[in-house]
């Protein structure tokens, strides 16, 4: 729901479109304790902008930004799997003017500005010619950009930039947010949801995990490390006869989220390939392989490593110039190494390259080809 000029707007149903809700009338009496109630009430989503932004906000505009939340409710669905919460839109006074800050659970998490009228410009790769505008940063992906007025929109397309208006770089910034903290937005209640809705179709799987095998707490956990390397849960089936099949002798939700995984490699393979079919990676030598494997801590610390932080410096340091020549040949970062030093490899490397994909040997469906651009080492091992 969006306060817009002291009024409310909302977006329902992914299916439905947002509807206007008048304010209510001011209370002439004393506040009821329901009303009390009502303020302790925080919003999962909200989007926050400045009194400049208020135009983007048009409920009958296909480029409104209400339209686009719809749009990003049902591609979070249709991407990660499960149905995000209500997003709210409200005016907030003490923002710039063309400021926007998108919160989660009532903090700010990231924010922005805009130049309504304008065109956001980015330069993926050579062009033409350089345009005159205000250079800045788009939001989502941290990339050099500039804000050009209306007039010049056909000429920058035509000499190699992407162009996009105001609603849209506020949509991928809230996009790549949601994606990025998807898992502190699934709830034990949305998990209790999606599990409701699979039994319509499959009760005997859920029945048999649910209470029997796991709580719905573990279930919520294994769901959300699988959110958190933005793997889709929209096969719940699939991961759910996964977990069932170990959870008897199985309780480590890292461990059945790794299980999972493996038996999502074909979901996963795909996610990765690049526009060649291929997907391209860096791998681990024998040498740092066996240094990690001796490195590895307890299962239930999250398989975290017992490294010196010089050797894990080294690491990191060779990890992040491996994936800047990745990027250099327009690949995303993709490191490939065996399925047991998987999850510590990426909780290591977690902080400096938050962006890094990680896959096991195990997690690349067959008749998918792998092509390595290179392997990452440490200084005076052997290839």
């Amino acid at each position: 729901v969006a306060c817009l000029g002291r009024q409310e707007k909302q977006t329902e149903a992914i299916e439905a479109p947002a509807a206007i809700q008048q304010p209510h009338a001011p209370a002439t009496g004393p506040v009821e304790p329901e009303g009390v109630t009502d303020l302790l009430q925080i919003d999962t989503l909200e989007v926050e902008i400045g009194y400049g932004l208020i135009p983007l906000v048009e409920a009958g505009s296909n480029a409104g930004l209400l339209n686009r939340i719809t749009m990003i409710r049902r591609q979070v669905a249709m991407e990660l799997g499960f149905i995000l919460p209500k997003i709210r839109i409200r005016d907030n006074l003490q923002l710039p003017p063309n400021g926007y800050a998108i919160k989660l659970r009532g903090e700010e998490i990231a924010r922005g500005n805009l130049m309504p009228g304008h065109y956001l410009a980015m330069a993926a790769g050579p062009v033409a010619e350089q345009l005159p505008g205000s250079t800045t940063t788009e939001p989502a992906f941290g990339l050099p950009a500039i804000w050009i007025d209306a007039t010049y929109k056909e000429r920058a397309e035509t000499v190699g930039y992407t162009v996009v208006d105001p609603a849209s770089v506020v949509a991928t910034h809230l996009t790549e947010l949601i994606k990025l903290h998807a898992p502190e937005i699934l709830t034990r209640q949305d998990v209790r949801d999606l599990l409701d809705n699979l039994k319509k179709n499959t009760p005997a799987l859920v029945d048999d995990l649910i209470p029997g095998l796991l709580s719905l707490g573990e279930v919520q956990e294994v769901l959300k490390n699988l959110l958190s390397e933005r793997v889709s849960i929209r096969d719940l089936t699939t991961i759910l006869e996964t977990v069932s099949g170990l959870a008897p002798s199985l309780k480590d939700p890292y461990l059945l989220s790794e299980a999972a995984r493996q038996a999502l490699s074909r979901s996963l393979s795909n996610q990765h390939r690049a526009m060649d079919g291929v997907i391209h990676v860096v791998t681990l030598s024998p040498r740092i392989e066996k240094i990690l494997s001796d490195a590895l801590g307890d299962p239930g610390q999250g398989f975290m490593l017992n490294l010196e932080p010089r050797l894990a410096q080294q690491l990191l340091e060779s990890t992040a110039s491996r994936m800047e020549a990745m990027a250099s040949r327009g690949y995303p970062p993709v490191v490939l190494c065996s399925a047991m030093v998987r999850l510590a490899f990426k909780r290591l490397t977690d902080r400096v390259l938050p962006n890094l994909t990680v896959l096991s040997y195990s997690e690349i469906s067959s008749g998918i080809d792998v092509h390595a651009e290179g392997m990452v080492e440490l200084e005076n091992s052997a290839s």
